[in-house]
């Protein structure tokens, strides 16, 4: 009928109309994946014909703090792919965009231009001051971290952890392979904390194990730092991440002192009459170190030219085998008239410029070799059955004649002995107490003794 108006119910009732409307006022917030739905799409790309063909993944271009960037969410069901959508936005709320393109973007963070572990250790080796022995060094620790951090070892068990120490059939070559092709950002300030943190964590309460965790941590920072020196990344051509150390605190685990565990007077007594006719080699090692305060190295490479029998003089200074550690351990060690008569007799029967029989030197080395590692392992078993109960039972041989200089002679006078450039190595590691220096009081006085009120007691 014309003139009337012609009434139209919808078939919804009441309460679905009123939750239609409301579910279309809602406005989701972006922690919700409902937000994320009404913005994901199908991507397209022209084919070889001319052509667009839509991809049937859902994708998301999300924009954060000025950046933006697509995700393919790698999933055609919509409820899921907003899901993820949402995890992508909180990831970079919460992370930031590396670690969130790192996360689900990491074919695209492998393109970025940043050197690889491999390439960086190349790069130090061929262009910084660094002796190739110390980059060495430094590197075994860089890759450590590196390998703690991207997690390498996780799962490993059995033969498959021990892998990487097969040198012959490339295992150990397939592990560094692996471990310097990560990339060098994997090292940031929150990645070297949390290493840290978590290394020495593994010593739970035992404060010695504790102790020794931070001192361990606390050289392999200072190595691996020694490598991001400013003077060193200057020279570099590899492209570099922000400086990984920034921030991070080196917490300082005190020194270590050490403390003897024989007395070196009954140790030489002993080597005298169980090594020196028997096995000449290993007494005149100990008798370097132990007298002179030589280190292995240079008791190892050390020639009979560096000895002044005349003046009982032993010269520790750089040779055609030998670089010193620093400048000041070039030194001279004065020599008793007994040890002079001692090396008088080795040097009677010795056909070879050097003092100890050995190999060949190999000055050009990048590890730590020794002429005579045969002398050297068999030593420190003979200190081991002695009581020597030090990591290094040879080098505690160096440490026994420092403490005995500084007990007759001074601080000062063990500095110079053994070579450091500063004192306090010497006072702090390298020194035990040999003389006891005691309170000694009278049980009872001969005079009466005042006390601070006035009283007098009574002898």
């Amino acid at each position: 009928m014309s003139g009337q108006i012609e009434k139209i119910e919808d078939e919804k009732n009441g309460p679905e109309m009123a939750q239609t409307n409301s579910d279309k006022n809602v406005r989701r917030a972006k922690t919700h994946p409902d937000f994320w739905k009404d913005r994901l799409v199908h991507r397209t790309y022209a084919d070889r014909d001319g052509g667009m063909v839509e991809m049937p993944e859902w994708h998301i271009r999300i924009a954060f703090c000025g950046r933006r960037d697509w995700f393919n969410l790698n999933t055609a069901n919509q409820s899921a792919a907003a899901t993820k959508a949402r995890d992508i936005y909180l990831s970079i709320v919460a992370s930031g965009w590396e670690a969130t393109l790192a996360k689900f973007k990491p074919g695209v963070v492998a393109k970025a231009d940043v050197c690889s572990v491999g390439e960086f250790v190349g790069d130090v080796l061929a262009r910084s001051h660094l002796k190739p022995i110390t980059v060495r060094r430094y590197a075994v620790k860089l890759r450590k971290m590196i390998s703690d951090i991207a997690k390498l070892e996780a799962g490993l068990r059995g033969r498959a952890k021990r892998a990487k120490f097969d040198y012959v059939n490339g295992g150990r070559k397939a592990w560094l392979a692996k471990v310097e092709g990560q990339r060098l950002d994997l090292l940031t300030p929150e990645s070297v904390t949390a290493w840290r943190n978590k290394y020495v964590a593994k010593a739970d309460a035992n404060p010695i194990a504790r102790k020794s965790a931070e001192r361990t941590v606390a050289s392999y920072l200072r190595n691996v730092r020694s490598l991001f020196t400013a003077d060193i990344l200057k020279v570099l051509k590899v492209k570099l991440p922000p400086y990984p150390f920034a921030g991070v605190k080196m917490k300082d685990p005190g020194s270590e002192r050490y403390h003897s565990d024989v007395n070196p007077e009954w140790l030489l007594a002993c080597a005298g009459d169980e090594l020196r006719e028997k096995y000449p080699q290993q007494y005149l090692a100990l008798f370097l170190c132990l007298w002179a305060g030589l280190r292995r190295r240079e008791a190892d490479l050390l020639t009979w030219q560096q000895i002044d029998f005349e003046r009982g003089l032993l010269h520790v200074r750089r040779t055609a085998y030998f670089e010193p550690k620093t400048e000041e351990s070039q030194r001279m060690v004065d020599l008793a008239p007994e040890a002079v008569d001692v090396l008088r007799g080795f040097k009677a029967g010795c056909t070879t410029e050097f003092v100890l029989d050995g190999a060949e030197p190999r000055p050009d080395a990048t590890y730590d070799y020794y002429r005579c590692d045969c002398t050297w392992r068999d030593l420190h078993a003979w200190l081991r059955g002695k009581g020597v109960r030090q990591k290094k039972a040879i080098h505690a041989l160096r440490k026994e004649s420092g403490s005995l200089i500084a007990s007759n002679f001074g601080i000062e006078a063990a500095r110079q002995h053994l070579g450091h450039r500063d004192i306090r190595t010497t006072s702090s590691h390298y020194v035990d107490k040999k003389k006891r220096i005691e309170v000694k009081l009278p049980l009872q006085a001969k005079l009466h003794a005042v006390g601070p009120d006035g009283a007098v007691c009574q002898a």
